[in-house]
């Protein structure tokens, strides 16, 4: 099984619902660096850059409007972000927030999940200069369920600050599919390669699942003893 075939799970096709199960047995890219009890977080497919990481609710659900308001929700991210800025230094985070399981806004995948990548640059500056149409409201992370309305959105920030996170939301007219992948791989200077079902990325994906899930991994041990 891989990310391109989704599987029946509860009525539903959904990829990461069958990473997700217990006896299931995957590729060490499609197994979770760091798990919790409610969350887990994996490499993306298609990593433009190293370290690049989704955090993926074990529930399905569509998008994380709920999830940007739950403890449980930060104390995981934290710690995965805790992981990441230790080996890849900052990072940027963003969510297509798609409503419907097969909307183009989710990318391919109708499962919730939040991007975090190490960039060196701002995200937002650059999704603003990519397409100059968009409209974009500061947002607190915790208000997207709020100013979203139901609507489709991107929603970027560049500064990580858990539940005190400050970005920028766009309420979308119609679907839009890999946006932010296609601002980074222009900025990049391979635009080419912004779809990860074409560009997969292998090499840089396996290399950040070998760094982050050996450090995931001890994080959880240390705090179990301690």
């Amino acid at each position: 099984m891989n990310r391109f075939q989704p599987i029946k799970h509860s009525e539903i096709e959904c990829r990461f619902c069958d990473f997700l199960t217990p006896l299931s047995k995957h590729a060490p890219v499609d197994t979770p660096w760091l798990l919790g009890a409610s969350y887990a977080a994996f490499v993306s497919i298609g990593a433009l850059v190293p370290g690049w990481s989704l955090i993926v609710p074990k529930n399905h659900k569509i998008n994380l409007t709920e999830d940007y308001t739950r403890t449980d929700f930060w104390n995981f991210v934290e710690s995965a972000a805790s992981i990441l800025k230790d080996q890849y230094g900052d990072f940027s985070i963003f969510e297509h927030g798609a409503f419907d399981f097969d909307s183009q806004t989710s990318c391919g995948t109708g499962h919730a999940h939040l991007h975090m990548v190490p960039l060196s640059f701002s995200l937002f500056e650059e999704a603003q200069a990519f397409d100059k149409t968009l409209r974009w409201e500061k947002c607190l992370v915790s208000q997207i369920a709020e100013k979203s309305r139901k609507s489709e959105y991107l929603y970027v920030a560049d500064h990580f600050q858990g539940e005190h996170t400050q970005g920028n939301i766009c309420l979308l007219t119609k679907e839009t599919s890999q946006f932010f992948r296609k601002v980074i791989a222009t900025k990049l200077g391979i635009p080419d390669s912004y779809d990860y079902k074409k560009s997969k990325m292998l090499d840089i994906t396996l290399q950040s699942f070998e760094t982050l899930s050996s450090n995931g991994w001890n994080s959880l041990k240390n705090t179990r003893s301690a």
